[in-house]
Formats: C-alpha cells, structure tokens, sequence
C-alpha cells in the first residue's frame, strides 16, 4: 500500500484556502492495508502500521529521501499506533496479536512488550487504540476495558470498566489526569486518572464511535465520528459539567468515518472511500440561532482548584449565528439546548428552576433527526479504487479482480495488461465467480 504526502494550499489572512491541496510525494511502503498513521519528530517522520505486520517510518521532508524503513514486526495484523509526544524517540503499536510494543524510531528494534490480555478474557486480547504519554499508555479493544501501562516498567497501573463494546479510540490530556475513550457501545467516556473512575459518559452518537480527535490539552475541544459517519464538534469550555457542554454535527459522509484530522479551519475525514474529504470547521464560540429567539455563547466559567475562574478555559462571545438544528444532545439528562445555547432573551424563573434541576428546556431530538451544518466537502482528494477481492482462473495466467467501487476487470500476468470481457458468456462467467 501507498503513502502520500500533501501541501496544503496558501491562506489568506481570514483562514481562507486560496488553492486547493497540492500532490507532494508518495512512497510504496506496505503490501496489506494501512490501518494507522501517526506524526513524529514535529511531524517530519510519518510512521505507519499495516495488516502486512510490520511497522514502518518514512521520512518525506528529509535530503536525502530514502525508501520507508521497518522498525518493528508484530506476529499478526498491527491496528494501531501511538506516539508519547513531537520529541519522543518511541512509539507504540498494537494489535491482533494482543501485544503492545514500543518500537525505537531509530531503528533500534523494540524497547518493550506489553502482554495485553488477563488470564479470564485472553481470547479478546487484541488492541484497537492506544493513546501515550511519557509516563503512561492507555489501551483498549474488544474486551471493552481500559488499560493503563506503565511504558518505563511494562506494568499496569490500572484498569477502567465501564464500556459494554469494543473501544475503539482514546485520548490522553496533556496533564494526564484525563482519558477520553471512544466505544462500538455508541458513548464517549470521560475517565479520571486522579479519582480512578468513570466522571462523565456522553451520548451524542446512535452509533458506533470509531474516531476521537483533539488538540486542546485538556480535551475541552474534541471532535468525534461514527459508523453513520457522523462528524461531531464538542465543547465543554466555560461548563460545569461534560455533559453541559455544546456539542455540534459537522458533517455525515456516506461511510462510517475512520479517521478525524484537523488542519487551521478546516477537518478533514478519512473513511473506506479511497478518497479524503475536507470540510469547514465550526466555529463553537459562536452565537446559535433558534427561531424565534437567540441563542448565546454565554456560559458558566469553569473554576479551577482556587475556585477563581479561568478565562482561558472560558469561549468568547461571537456574533454569528448556526441552526440549532445541528445541535447534539450530550446525554439523555442533560440540559438541551446546552448551557451555552441558553437563551438570553427569554429567561424567566421557571426556566431557571428547571436549568438548576437538569432537565430537558426543549424537547431533546433523535439524533438521527440532526441536520449536519456542512452538506458537501470543500475540497475531495480522490483516491484510486482499491482491490477488495481477487480470483486466479484456471489457466494460472489470467486474475479477475473487483475493487471498492464495485469495477470487475481480467487481468493477463504475463503482458501485465487488463482484458475486458470479450462477450455476455464471458460477463456471466465473471459475474457467477463473484457471487
């Protein structure tokens, strides 16, 4: 399989692309799928884990360009990848081989092996996500429990349980003290590292969660997606509760949404399509419109340890406006419209009773009823159609294949060429070997 390299196209001063993304490179690197990608060294070496077993780092900003180089091997499919920080000199793999190891970017080999499984549920061992830090590793996978690793020692530390699915992304805050996880149950957890439990569980998805992403230090900004291929904005700045905060639907592509990346103002998506998609982000600070009244951003700061506010953790008011309709329940308890979705105009005592109780001011839709605020892509980079399945026929010389776009084309090995079918006998022969 193929790695690419991109440069994104010039800005202007209000954030706006001015060209779209541009080819860079590319690099044959791996011969089974890609199933993760992670960015080292301040991003100038791209590390990549993949169904062929092994792990690999490329270098695409270096002088001298060199091919990808194998730093580790795993016995079985590798699922995922993590790196502890832009200076860390390891990263961490996982996968179906129920292992976790740390792998030098050097090209020293393996640093440690973590055993991933307990004794009473070894056959759910395998690793689906993983998320470091320098002083610990979180994992997760069809066990539905959470692991924390200590990566100097190679022993656990503890244990979270709580998800009823497979998890299948975490986050780490920079502090440590928090740990976002992402479950096939269709919740995001909020865990405590501090208290050792479960703070906060949200369910803005009626599906599958697949992908968590932030780069806020404490998480308070995050986007998360789903097997729908839902793409949602949460933000718990300036709230007294997780599930106070304001959560957004972006976008729903047409696949489960695999991957989250974010880019200045835009996100982009990475789902089973051989093509990404970027989308314009959603400013969360800004004012929500409710026919007939006016949402506003103001909302209650969130208090430090001093119990002083802290402005940084607290959303400036904008004056722009975005459609309720796009607006996600966090919880089934939780205040919606959100804190900060509260209306200004119309506050009255009875409201104010029902806010402080914690009950619902607006009936809470389905979610599935929620209206996405971006309809289509800014900007797609198609991808080439990728074979999904391939059948050798009798005479050992000629190969049908069918790719993800559903194509069926005969292939001579020995001209390297592709044959289309000469005649319906032909188009029935291929179409009863693929059934």
């Amino acid at each position: 399989m193929r790695l690419n390299a991109a440069a994104h196209g010039s800005r202007n001063p209000y954030g706006a692309a001015l060209s779209k993304t541009s080819y860079r490179q590319h690099t044959q690197a791996h011969t089974h799928w890609i199933n993760d990608l992670v960015l080292a060294y301040d991003d100038t070496a791209l590390v990549s884990a993949s169904s062929d077993i092994s792990v690999k780092v490329w270098r695409p900003l270096a002088d001298d360009l060199s091919p990808p180089q194998t730093i580790g091997i795993h016995n079985d499919y590798v699922k995922c990848l993590a790196s502890p920080g832009r200076r860390a000199t390891w990263i961490a793999a996982g996968g179906l081989d129920r292992k976790i190891c740390l792998w030098d970017l050097n090209g020293s080999g393996k640093t440690l092996e973590l055993d991933v499984p307990d004794a009473e549920s070894a056959s759910k061992g395998s690793v689906y996500a993983l998320a470091a830090n320098e002083t610990m590793i979180a994992s997760g996978g069809p066990e539905s429990v959470v692991k924390i690793w200590d990566p100097r020692s190679g022993t656990r530390i503890t244990r979270f349980v709580g998800h009823t699915d497979n998890i299948r992304s975490i986050l780490i805050s920079q502090d440590g003290d928090t740990i976002m996880t992402a479950s096939s149950d269709q919740t995001v957890k909020i865990w405590s590292t501090v208290a050792g439990r479960c703070q906060s569980t949200l369910t803005m998805h009626n599906d599958s969660v697949w992908c968590l992403r932030s780069d806020h230090p404490q998480l308070f900004v995050f986007y998360s997606s789903d097997r729908s291929g839902y793409v949602a904005k949460t933000d718990v700045r300036g709230s007294a509760e997780w599930e106070d905060g304001l959560s957004l639907a972006i976008c729903q592509e047409q696949d489960g949404v695999n991957k989250v990346a974010c880019a200045g103002d835009y996100i982009w998506t990475a789902t089973s399509s051989s093509s990404i998609n970027r989308w314009a982000d959603i400013d969360t600070t800004s004012a929500v419109q409710n026919t007939p009244g006016r949402w506003n951003t103001s909302a209650r700061p969130k208090s430090t340890a001093s119990g002083q506010s802290n402005a940084l953790n607290t959303p400036a008011v904008a004056t722009s406006r975005i459609p309720i309709s796009c607006a996600l329940p966090l919880s089934p308890n939780a205040v919606f419209p959100p804190v900060q979705l509260r209306e200004a105009e119309r506050s009255n005592n009875y409201q104010q009773a029902n806010l402080r109780k914690g009950t619902s001011v607006l009936a809470t839709p389905a979610n599935g009823s929620c209206e996405p605020l971006r309809s289509l892509p800014e900007e797609t980079i198609e991808g080439q159609n990728g074979l999904i399945k391939h059948i050798l026929l009798n005479d050992r010389r000629k190969v049908l294949t069918v790719d993800t776009a559903g194509e069926v084309l005969m292939w001579d090995l020995l001209k390297v060429t592709s044959i289309f079918p000469a005649d319906a006998r032909e188009l029935l022969k291929i179409d009863s070997v693929f059934r």
